[in-house]
């Protein structure tokens, strides 16, 4: 006799779904797994080369139909949101894919600076009017970062009285 019978069917090819609908998931994220178009790829997802659908964006699998695309489709998408619906409406403004949140825009805040001419330096009043070293404070640097000027910086430890006066 045999110690094992004979198997009458092959091993499984573990195949199926690999992420449950809310769950979330990183790009490259292998959703489901399948032989043939038993799903299809909705929303921020695609094909891989044997049909297995994975995720494009980072965010949250939904499981869903979308008649005015197909009638009879099943598909797998990413909503960006946690409480985001697939499929969204057919005129919704589609949502920038930059992992950033929306934040309100806050008004830009006006630096007033007190100019004050002297009549023996003209050249001083003019730096100071066109606003050349004119802010005393921090300012709005490039990559819309506050920083004080170098200047400021340097003269920060003669003010405190630390460290020999450069001449």
């Amino acid at each position: 006799g045999t110690a094992n019978k004979h198997k009458t069917r092959p091993a499984g090819k573990r195949l199926g779904a690999k992420r449950t609908n809310g769950e979330y998931v990183v790009p490259g994220c292998i959703l489901f797994k399948q032989r043939g178009t038993t799903w299809y790829p909705g929303e921020n997802c695609e094909f891989g080369r044997d049909h297995s659908i994975f995720a494009m964006q980072p965010g949250y699998v939904r499981y869903y139909r979308d008649p005015s695309m197909h009638p009879d489709r099943k598909y797998i998408g990413i909503a960006l949101d946690k409480d985001g619906v697939l499929p969204r409406p057919l005129n919704a403004p589609t949502r920038r894919r930059l992992s950033k949140a929306l934040a309100p825009r806050l008004p830009d805040r006006v630096a007033t600076v007190p100019v004050s001419v002297t009549a023996g330096e003209p050249s001083a009043g003019a730096a100071r009017a066109s606003g050349v070293g004119a802010a005393d404070g921090p300012q709005l640097r490039p990559g819309y970062m506050w920083r004080e000027a170098n200047w400021q910086i340097g003269r920060a430890a003669e003010t405190r009285g630390e460290g020999a006066a450069v001449q």
